[in-house]
This record gives C-alpha cells, sequence and structure tokens, in this order.
C-alpha cells in the first residue's frame, strides 16, 4: 500500500498488485546430520590483522576518489540511498500511442484504489481513470516501491472495466504499471543487412501462422523444471524406485502440427529452399589433428558393453543412463547416484 501523489497535498491511497510472478524452486534448508536440526546462520566480521569481531560500530564505509579514500559512515551510505518516500508522484501525461513495446522491460504492475490508506481514494482514483479513458492518455509517474529502492520511471495505462453475459467482473478498473527504460538502457543494434524475402514466401509463411494459430493461454502449461523437481522430491521422500515421467506441454505436437499446416509448410519450403535442398542433412565436420598424430579413442555408451565394462573395470567412464538401462534390463533396482549403480551391476555379475 503506497500513495499516488498527483499535486501538492493531493494524494489518494493505492494498493500495487504483482500480475506475474515466476514461480522457483524453494532454496534448500541446511541441517545439522547428527541430530537433523534446522540450523541458523551467523555472520560475523574479523579485523584482517588482529582477527578480533567487529561491531556494527567499528565498520566504515568508503569510495576511492582521486586516489584517496573518502570514508563514510553506515548513515551517511543509507541516506544517498534514500530518494524519497516510497509512493506514486505524477510527473505529466502522454497519448497512448507513444508507449513503445521494444521499449519492455519486465512484467507491470496493477494499482487499484485504497479507501484505508486516505479517504476519498475511491473517487479521485475513479475521475482519474474515466478522464485517461475518454482522452486515451498514459500517466508518467516517477515511481518509489519501497524505502531505499531507486526511483524508476513507469507508465501508468487505464484499464477500462469488464463484465461478461453474465455480469460477472472479468477485468477490474485501474492502472496497469508499465516499468519504463533509462537512457542508459535502450541499445541501439547495427544489424546487417539480409535478403529481403519476396511477396510469394511472406503470403507461404503467413498461410503457416494462420494454420498454426490457436487461443493460448499460459495456466494451460505447467513449468517442466519445476515438475520434475518436485516428483524427484516425492520419489525420495516415499522411497520409490524409480521417479514418475512428466509430460512436457512445452514441447511441440509434432503430428498436430503436421495435420493442421504439413501442406503449408511444404508450399513454404518449396517457395524458399533450392532444389534438393535437405534440411535433415548435415554438413561433416573435419576432425581436428591430435598432438603426435595419436587420435581419441571413441567413448562408448552401448548397453551390451556394460558386462566388458564391468570386468574390465571401467564401468565408471559409462553414462548414469547407461547404466540404469542395463539395471533395468536384468530386472534390477535402479535408483541412487553413479557409485550405486556401479556397485549394483558388479554385484549382479558377481565381481
Amino acid at each position: 500500500k503506497i500513495t499516488l501523489s498527483l499535486g501538492p497535498q493531493l494524494e489518494l491511497g493505492v494498493g500495487v498488485y504483482s500480475m506475474v510472478r515466476e514461480t522457483k524452486k524453494p532454496s534448500f534448508i541446511r541441517l545439522d546430520k547428527r541430530t537433523n536440526e534446522e540450523l541458523k546462520t551467523q555472520t560475523k566480521m574479523l579485523c584482517e590483522d588482529t582477527g578480533t569481531v567487529l561491531l556494527p560500530t567499528d565498520i566504515k564505509y568508503y569510495q576511492e576518489l582521486g586516489g584517496q579514500k573518502v570514508i563514510f559512515e553506515k548513515e551517511e551510505v543509507d541516506e544517498m540511498k534514500k530518494f524519497g518516500k516510497p509512493g506514486l508522484t505524477l510527473l505529466g501525461f502522454k497519448p497512448k500511442s507513444k508507449l513503445k513495446l521494444q521499449n519492455y522491460t519486465k512484467p507491470a504492475n496493477f494499482i487499484y484504489p485504497d479507501e484505508t490508506t486516505v479517504n476519498g481514494s475511491v473517487r479521485l482514483f475513479s475521475a482519474l481513470l474515466q478522464k485517461c479513458l475518454a482522452r486515451d492518455v498514459v500517466a508518467i509517474c516517477k515511481f518509489i516501491p519501497r524505502s531505499n529502492s531507486s526511483p524508476i520511471f513507469v507508465a501508468m495505462v487505464p484499464q477500462e472495466e469488464e463484465l461478461d453475459d453474465s455480469n460477472i467482473q472479468v477485468s477490474a478498473p485501474g492502472f496497469h504499471i508499465i516499468f519504463l527504460p533509462f537512457t542508459e538502457d535502450i541499445r541501439k543494434l547495427n544489424l546487417p543487412e539480409t535478403t529481403k524475402a519476396s511477396d510469394e514466401q511472406i503470403d507461404k509463411a503467413k498461410e503457416i501462422i494462420r494454420k498454426l494459430s490457436f487461443n493460448f493461454q499460459s495456466e494451460s502449461f505447467e513449468n517442466p523444471v519445476l515438475q520434475k523437481h518436485y516428483r524427484t522430491l516425492e520419489a525420495l521422500a516415499l522411497e520409490h524406485e524409480e521417479v514418475d515421467e512428466i509430460t512436457d506441454l512445452t514441447l511441440p505436437d509434432e503430428s498436430r502440427i503436421d495435420r493442421r499446416a504439413g501442406a503449408a509448410i511444404e508450399a513454404f519450403k518449396q517457395v524458399v529452399f533450392p532444389d534438393g535442398y535437405d534440411p535433415e542433412a548435415r554438413g561433416t565436420k573435419r576432425k581436428a589433428a591430435e598432438p603426435n598424430g595419436i587420435s581419441k579413442r571413441k567413448k562408448t555408451d552401448e548397453p551390451e558393453d556394460v558386462e566388458t565394462a564391468a570386468r574390465n573395470g571401467t564401468l565408471n567412464k559409462l553414462t548414469v543412463a547407461v547404466l540404469k538401462e542395463y539395471l533395468k534390463s536384468v530386472g534390477k533396482k535402479v535408483a541412487g547416484k553413479k557409485q550405486d549403480l556401479v556397485d549394483a551391476i558388479n554385484d549382479h555379475l558377481g565381481l
């Protein structure tokens, strides 16, 4: 909850909401290996010369300037980080058409009036929203998210309330907070000149896009990295021999693509690629010469070589996938680290 300042002694309360936030794997927790109790981390600063523990009041900061060390107290460093109290400050208005897609920096926030912070915020917020919608403008503001945060320039894009056929709210009335880049953030790219596509090639490409267009919804796709992480934790916690396979919904469905756009893709290839072109063919690379004319021995990962490798004592040179495949083929338990797999194979072969 912050304030939106529209001018001298004119503020209203708003709540800032995050519309999209990346879900990450939970961080690990350190435990005592003897008691299995959670450990607490403590950081201490020691004097390099005497080794004594320093108190916060004993620590100072410096910045080199002109070959000299300029010393700062902690309070002075904290004061330099402050650019004002947290909140939004209105700077002016710009036509909505001035917003450029290439200036997008990160996911937007959403603000909604908060009557508990400043009385009368809902009425003032509604008036500002209706005027911005009527004039098709965005509000440019300085945004300080929290104490000691650097100021950011943002554009407040108005959003009108939307109701469905059942009079249920689909989109809430409010402003989207679009983060704007600074001058130093914008790069000018010197792109090389390339061959321009012909009108026929462009039309064929448009046909492929039309055939493969669908109603995309982010909530229909699970993060495969997170799913695999939790499946692995579940297998370890429940002592399962194998980790349940996951369905990676982010992979393209090649059979469906072929059914819907196979003919369009072939037509596109005929007008773009020369006759006899095979996209599956790969050029052969020349092997680099080895010193003294000695060539490296190719590493073998074939399952049938596992028993030979076990008798030669070279199982560790094989990959984990090959070791697991062999254990599956002989009906043995497939779990644990690489050394556990090696030991299981040796036990099976009586080595």
